[in-house]
């Protein structure tokens, strides 16, 4: 048996407690309990800057509260005040409560419990508590337990001043999600543009505009992981002081699914992960999925995994049309990437029907002569492609003198591998940076420019008023004082376009970096009631 302490105080055996915390009179509102009408009447009568306090008790809710008006809501405890979810999940709905902001005052959700429905079931991607405000807005969600929410937890979206802080996450689904990063812009553009945002540098205010989640405890109820965190649209994150059991975080890159661009960046740092060998999958393959932006990565601890940080770019190795167009993969001629106008081979290939390789008879090819190279199999198409980028592809990581081989199984995410037949033709070139890579980061402004005559997505760099690489500056990614399994361990990536010494590095903390500072003021500056910690105790092995 293992405790869990998240940052301060105690609790929890068996069941989830959470100590009520000593409430100042001033500016609270008693609900007259904690069912829909009461709570939203409660909300709506109070003035901004007051809490909203909902007695103990367990109802179910229907209905979505929109806390916009600077009001906050604190439950009873997590075993007191319980909020069962049955909303409908027609239209994108499901949300439970939706934050959106007060540029005057803090809005706060906290000290209950959210559990899941019987009748509700189909999951809600869309999230069962959205926090959607604007800058120069603040809103905090802490001492919450999502109890099996058939939901991602939390979606955020925007730059507010903001932190998720001592929360318990039994997960079904993706407990935190961050979509975007500057207000209006869901595509993830502007944030591409704009510079980066770490640690005491995220503004010149020292405030930070990323989103910071820390002091959590996350496990999943599934029995495989479903990602404690995730992010996209030029989503920046910190994840920092959270313990993990069987679960990892991960983010995505620029091929979430059309316009939607890579999360921007991440800082990984102080956290747990542990994967107890009863679990399935174990050992896992990592603590940390990083698909697209630039980051830190250091001082976790890991203990039954494979690996640190598995760097991962999939449009190296997948068409991504159709529902992944205008950017679709980096195929060596795709405009959205730096790549060589050489066409370096072409020719047919010798090898089987069905072979995972190419073979050219009667090559005198140098060993590993071309590796990194990009090799594409002109007559292996991807069925649901709506551009000429549609044929298969993937990078060369080793040759012989007749034979290529390349990136296939587990990296290849939107179909399966590249085969070849004999007699099939391919072509060769050579991809310098794709397009919001790990390890890149600001570049030129990219923006719609209407549809073509098939109805597709248009989309130019505005520099350069056409498709084209936006010139995104190295931006490493950093990892440092890592254990894993009890040894300090880096990262690599099987991708030879993502180079250990140029896109990311190894044992070296990142120059003039500086951690925000610990814990987040809003951890520690409550506007109503002192925090207040507890701790997990559970069964993991």
């Amino acid at each position: 048996m293992k405790i869990f302490k998240l940052r301060t105080a105690p609790i929890f055996a068996a069941t989830i407690l959470l100590m009520t915390e000593s409430v100042c009179p001033a500016s609270l509102i008693n609900a007259a309990s904690g069912s829909f009408v009461n709570v939203s009447n409660a909300v709506a009568s109070a003035p901004a800057g007051s809490t909203v306090l909902i007695p103990p008790g367990t109802n179910v809710w229907t209905q979505t509260l929109n806390l916009n008006n600077g009001v906050s809501i604190k439950g009873s405890g997590t075993n007191q005040t319980v909020i069962i979810d049955e909303e409908s999940r027609a239209n994108n709905g499901g949300q439970i409560f939706i934050l959106a902001g007060n540029p005057n005052y803090l809005t706060e959700l906290s000290n209950l419990q959210l559990r899941s429905g019987v009748t509700n079931t189909s999951y809600n991607y869309f999230g069962a508590v959205v926090c959607s405000a604007t800058a120069n807005t603040s809103w905090r969600v802490d001492h919450i337990l999502f109890n099996g929410l058939y939901a991602k937890n939390i979606v955020t979206y925007g730059s507010a001043y903001n932190v998720i802080d001592h929360n318990i996450f039994l997960m079904r689904a993706i407990a935190i999600e961050d979509d975007g990063y500057v207000d209006g812009d869901q595509l993830g553009d502007q944030s591409y543009v704009l510079p980066p945002t770490y640690g005491q540098n995220s503004s010149g205010q020292n405030i930070a505009s990323a989103l910071y989640i820390e002091d959590n405890f996350f496990t999943n109820i599934i029995g495989t992981p479903a990602g404690v965190c995730d992010g996209e649209e030029g989503a920046r994150v910190v994840f920092r002081y959270n313990t993990i059991w069987n679960d990892f975080f991960a983010n995505h890159g620029t091929e979430t699914g059309g316009r939607w661009r890579s999360e921007r960046s991440f800082e990984v740092y102080g956290n747990t992960f542990n994967y107890s060998p009863s679990a399935n999958g174990y050992p896992y393959y990592t603590i940390a999925d990083i698909r697209g932006g630039s980051g830190v990565i250091f001082s976790n601890t890991a203990n039954g995994y494979v690996s640190i940080v598995a760097l991962r770019n999939f449009r190296s190795t997948d068409a991504y049309c159709a529902q992944w167009y205008p950017f679709c993969g980096a195929n060596g001629t795709n405009p959205w990437d730096s790549n060589s106008p050489t066409l370096y081979l072409s020719g047919t290939s010798s090898a089987q029907n069905g072979s995972g390789y190419l073979q050219v008879s009667g090559a005198n090819w140098t060993n590993n002569q071309w590796v990194g190279y990009t090799l594409v199999n002109t007559n292996n198409f991807a069925s649901y492609a709506v551009s000429t980028t549609n044929s298969y592809f993937s990078v060369v990581n080793s040759n012989s003198a007749n034979t290529m081989y390349y990136l296939g199984t587990g990296l290849v995410q939107s179909h399966a591998p590249m085969t070849f037949n004999t007699g099939d033709h391919f072509k060769l070139y050579f991809v310098y940076v794709t397009l919001d890579q790990p390890g890149r980061g600001s570049g030129d402004l990219l923006h719609d420019n209407g549809q073509d005559s098939k109805g597709n997505e248009l989309v130019i760099n505005t520099v350069t008023g056409i498709a084209s690489w936006p010139r995104e500056i190295l931006e490493p990614i950093y990892c440092w004082s890592n254990t894993l399994n009890g040894a300090l361990a880096g990262m690599a990536s099987p991708y030879p376009g993502i180079q250990s010494g140029r896109d990311f590095y190894n044992n070296t903390p990142k120059p003039n970096y500086t951690p925000f500072p610990n814990p987040h003021q809003l951890d520690i500056v409550n506007h109503l009631l002192p925090p207040v910690g507890f701790a997990v105790q559970t069964n993991a092995p």
